[in-house]
């Protein structure tokens, strides 16, 4: 596909209960019939269901035959979760109850795509998927390898429960969970024995290139390791970026 064209498609918000949580749930926003094969797109931390690459993401793969479920992890809406009071595991957690209520749905083909913390939230978890998509997936590795070099490139501050990164565009997270990130370690032998396929997109211009080869090495066949050259690690460096990218997912999707 030489350029991205979409028909415009109705939306659909669902929501997904989370048991022994007081009433919390889950958002996600449904492009396409649960009666199709569905996607469920994990956006990366902190991020949302409506940040730029899940958001065509999901227009791509509806044209594509593919619904997809953007998922937003935290939000303002009453009853969902904030992002202080989330780390990995509640994130794994949570998509794994999602996984288990479209399954009790009986969707035809369930698969999740997961960008950053997303990837890596989909192999901590549990769920049994019929496949998976990891556009350049956090590894436990990447702390340990830049422990002593964070102050210099990636400078931070704590404020509160908040750590903020001062370097570049920033970023932020809760506390707890930069301490949960930090004790992880090796995180490879997650990607072992998913029993699902499971291809990972590296950003060429990225840091974790080698511990996305490390992710691949580890899991079973069938598996594909893809590194889109002139990509960083936000994976917009350009349309044609973009279009590999959905290309490359869609396609893998569709084998299975």
């Amino acid at each position: 596909m030489e350029q991205f064209c979409y028909e415009a498609a109705d939306e659909q918000t669902l929501y997904f209960d989370l048991p022994n949580t007081d009433g919390l749930r889950i958002k996600g926003i449904l492009r396409g019939s649960l009666d199709q094969p569905v996607a469920v797109i994990m956006h990366g931390r902190p991020g949302t269901g409506n940040e730029l690459l899940p958001y065509l993401a999901a227009r791509y793969l509806h044209e594509r035959g593919i619904a997809s479920i953007r998922l937003f992890m935290y939000d303002f809406e009453p009853k969902t979760r904030n992002l202080l009071d989330c780390t990995l595991q509640t994130f794994a957690d949570d998509f794994d109850e999602v996984v288990r209520q479209l399954r009790d749905r009986a969707v035809p083909k369930l698969f999740a795509i997961g960008h950053s913390y997303g990837g890596i939230t989909i192999l901590k978890a549990q769920a049994k998927l019929d496949g998976a998509v990891l556009w350049d997936p956090t590894h436990g590795s990447y702390w340990l390898e830049h422990a002593n070099e964070k102050d210099e490139n990636f400078p931070e501050i704590t404020v509160g429960d908040l750590v903020i990164g001062t370097g570049g565009y920033g970023y932020i997270s809760s506390a707890k969970a930069a301490e949960y990130d930090k004790q992880m370690g090796d995180t490879t032998g997650w990607a072992a024995h998913k029993g699902y396929p499971l291809m990972v997109i590296s950003a060429g211009k990225g840091a974790m290139v080698h511990l996305g080869r490390k992710y691949v090495a580890a899991a079973d066949e069938p598996k594909r390791h893809l590194i889109i050259e002139k990509a960083h690690h936000q994976l917009e460096d350009s349309d044609k970026v973009m279009l590999e990218l959905f290309e490359e997912t869609a396609d893998w999707l569709q084998k299975f």
